[in-house]
């Protein structure tokens, strides 16, 4: 199955890529080295957290029997955990901390498969790189850079042969400028960048000038406000009407 690549949420539809991708825009492709196209790595490498060992910590949060929170120390001092979200007895969130405590990497399984979807790198505890697997083929397809914990730049093979073929850059936060290489030759081509958020009309929702807005005023002013009748009479219901009086029979003049 081919998943197409989202912007902040927004998804992009096969249609809407191509048509994109065929734009002539102005944006000018990155600089690449000549040659035959590159193969990527593509591999999903668990790193190893021992969690079978005996000095690890397990806690069972939802009473099963199972542990679903492993942690594991050395010489005092915790390297790595592990955590099965789901309860369904299979770790699926990892994370690895530094000789300081912080965090250096991270790996989650978001589908329960039992198999890494992202990898996430950290330095001092902010992130640097996430290399992500989205079209469930069980390898990396998706590599993002950050610079000072934002996303910067995206690198992106789009058809699973272990070579970019799409360059995401971020000059504005939100609106990527996404170059392509259509023919094949492992370089982005001149004609097939496109600015996103220019030819869709999508601004992120942090860059949306939102109006602000006040309660309604229900108070009138200058006119006078209901009171509160607090006489008995006031809540009494209303007295019956009287009774008609009799008629007089028109023969006997009477009884």
């Amino acid at each position: 199955m081919r998943v197409f690549p989202v912007v902040r949420g927004v998804f992009l539809a096969p249609v809407v890529v191509a048509g994109l991708l065929q734009c002539a825009c102005s944006s000018t492709p990155p600089a690449q080295a000549a040659g035959a196209p590159v193969a990527r790595d593509t591999r999903i490498q668990h790193e190893e957290c021992a969690i079978d060992s005996d000095g690890s910590e397990r806690m069972d949060a939802n009473g099963d029997g199972r542990p679903d929170l492993i942690i594991v120390r050395n010489g005092g001092r915790e390297v790595c955990r592990a955590a099965d979200l789901n309860f369904d007895g299979v770790m699926d969130s990892w994370v690895y901390l530094d000789a300081n405590g912080k965090v250096r990497r991270r790996e989650n399984d978001y589908d329960r498969d039992g198999r890494i979807d992202e990898i996430t790198v950290l330095n001092a505890g902010v992130v640097t790189e996430k290399d992500r697997a989205t079209m469930l083929a069980n390898r990396v397809d998706t590599w993002e850079y950050y610079t000072a914990g934002k996303l910067a730049r995206t690198e992106r093979d789009s058809n699973g042969d272990q070579v970019i073929d799409q360059w995401w850059e971020y000059p504005t936060p939100g609106c990527p400028v996404i170059h392509a290489d259509v023919n094949s030759d492992g370089k982005p081509d001149p004609g097939a960048s496109v600015d996103y958020c220019k030819e869709t009309g999508y601004v992120p929702p942090e860059r949306q000038d939102y109006r602000k807005t006040e309660a309604p005023n229900f108070q009138q002013q200058g006119a006078a406000l209901p009171t509160e009748l607090d006489s008995k009479e006031s809540t009494s219901p209303p007295a019956p009407p009287p009774a008609p009086e009799p008629k007089s029979d028109a023969k006997g003049g009477g009884k």
